[in-house]
């Protein structure tokens, strides 16, 4: 564990914003000398024309683009492809992968409830919009399932200090809305990164449908190739473009960063 979160932040200095504050930081730092102020300007220089490169929409837009047609959506027709090359009695495993979950602390008034309590009934606005959209996509999977009479699970990962009760509760709430049996949602709640997912997944048995969002779907089913595990991509949700590709933006650099956060996982795939 303690490796773990020493990779996580060496990555994270790798991002974009903190890349360029430390070039900008070195320079400044060695213009204090006169012997290396044309190097310290350089450096400067540097970290602003980079600034301005990662900022493009037309440059991080068309990366990300890339990572989110690595494959297609799982339209209907797609999917019952899929359905009628596996056996009727197979285990199929829709694995959600992870994303935001906070506990929302709301207060229902006509409740009267006291003050700093849960409103129960609303766990599930705990998830974040990219969550929300994963989960959207697996509902609509898992109700196709339950109406062909499928045997499936739905297995969410949820990595958060909730308790699995509040969690498990916050994902009956919502998929109840699908109408989907209670006893087929499997809460996976010790991954603590993609590949860990992915190994859950697998120890569930069965063929796997594989759900994310579509700029991470490529990192995920490389990590699944690495274990020799097919799986069907379902991605869902697609990051916004600026029109404006010519105008440096902050949602431009976010992009970047998606970018470089999923190239840096994809290295995970090469380990055993």
């Amino acid at each position: 564990m303690k490796f773990f979160w020493i990779r996580k932040i060496l990555s994270r200095l790798l991002f974009p914003v903190p890349v360029l504050l430390q070039i900008g930081l070195l320079g400044a730092v060695l213009l204090i000398w006169k012997r290396t102020r044309r190097t310290g300007v350089a450096l400067l220089l540097c970290s602003h024309v980079l600034l301005a490169m990662f900022s493009l929409p037309f440059l991080s837009d068309s990366l990300l683009d890339r990572l989110e047609r690595a494959h297609p959506p799982l339209t209907e027709a797609r999917l019952q492809a899929w359905l009628s090359e596996t056996a009727s009695t197979d285990l199929l495993i829709i694995g959600v992968a992870g994303s935001g979950f906070r506990t929302p602390e709301v207060l229902d008034a006509t409740q009267a409830e006291a003050s700093g309590t849960l409103a129960t009934d609303d766990l599930w606005a705990g998830f974040n919009d990219d969550f929300l959209v994963r989960l959207q996509e697996a509902g609509r999977i898992a109700r196709r399932l339950e109406m062909t009479g499928r045997d499936y699970r739905l297995a969410v990962s949820i990595s958060s200090g909730a308790a699995i009760e509040t969690k498990v509760s916050a994902l009956e709430q919502y998929f109840s809305r699908f109408d989907l049996p209670p006893e087929r949602l499997v809460l996976i709640d010790n991954a603590v990164n993609s590949k860990a997912e992915i190994a859950c997944f697998e120890a569930l048995g069965g063929k796997l449908i594989l759900v994310s969002s579509a700029f991470h779907m490529a990192r995920l089913m490389k990590l699944a190739e690495a274990r020799d595990i097919s799986a069907l991509p379902a991605p869902a949700g697609y990051v916004g473009r600026n029109p404006l590709f010519w105008i440096p933006s902050a949602d431009a650099l976010n992009n970047f960063r998606i970018v470089v956060y999923e190239c840096l996982g994809r290295l995970e795939a090469r380990k055993p």
